[in-house]
């Protein structure tokens, strides 16, 4: 589907040093969160990684086998995140409420919410109050986003999906504005829904940006976006994280 929203990232080029290249992945300017781990490593760990990728793509080049090219990929991606992950106290929980369904998934109603900062064309949420945003305009404003509570963006179960829109600083939305059910699998519930092995889908779905002020989102929105679910008769919710 064509997607009316900038989706590359801005055609800016200076030279930059190697720590910036590998910071410039988790929250940058190239804001691909598939290699954010590079900003965890020392730039000699770095370099080592770069190096065996090259070798990896060059043996792969002569036989047609990626798979070596993935294998590396993956075991720097594991040593990126070795050792204590990142961490906010505020966000640590020794424990949590249980509360079990209320009875089979296949006799209730299934409301959807997802962290993706997907919308419906002519219903853009105006991040900062300001119209016809683009991708490339958000990707530097992230810690603007941070900063900002969430804005909840309502999505009618029957939108066509070409007029289904996606927004977000903190990812790289390339793969859900190609395919909406990457981040919100409307098409994949409702072929479980004809299944019966969900009872019945909420007439709404709901979308955010995930990267918002996590306190305001905890405390005031999240415990108010139940409520407005459970008015629609929501018994069960699923969670699509970004």
């Amino acid at each position: 589907m064509t997607h009316p929203l900038e989706t590359a990232h801005p055609p800016e080029t200076k030279s930059e040093t190697l720590r910036e290249f590998l910071d410039s992945f988790a929250y940058g300017s190239r804001n691909d969160l598939l290699f954010k781990w590079l900003k965890r490593l020392p730039e000699e760990e770095a370099g080592e990684f770069l190096r065996g990728l090259l070798e990896k793509i060059g043996e792969s080049s002569d036989d047609g086998d990626l798979e070596r090219i993935l294998e590396h990929v993956h075991r720097w991606n594991v040593r990126g995140y070795a050792g204590q992950p990142e961490s906010v106290e505020d966000y640590s929980y020794d424990d949590a409420p249980f509360t079990p369904l209320p009875g089979p998934l296949s006799q209730l109603k299934l409301g959807l919410l997802t962290a993706s900062g997907s919308f419906v064309e002519g219903d853009d949420p105006e991040p900062f109050g300001e119209k016809n945003l683009t991708q490339a305009d958000v990707i530097p404003r992230i810690m603007e986003f941070v900063k900002n509570p969430p804005r909840l963006s309502t999505i009618p179960l029957d939108t066509p999906y070409d007029r289904l829109r996606v927004r977000h600083p903190g990812y790289d939305i390339r793969a859900v504005a190609e395919d909406p059910n990457v981040g919100l699998p409307l098409q994949h519930l409702k072929a479980l829904e004809r299944e019966g092995v969900i009872g019945s889908l909420a007439g709404n779905a709901f979308s955010f940006v995930g990267a918002a002020a996590q306190r305001p989102l905890l405390k005031t929105h999240a415990p108010q976006w139940v409520e407005h679910m459970k008015e629609q008769g929501v018994q069960a919710a699923l969670l699509v994280p970004a």
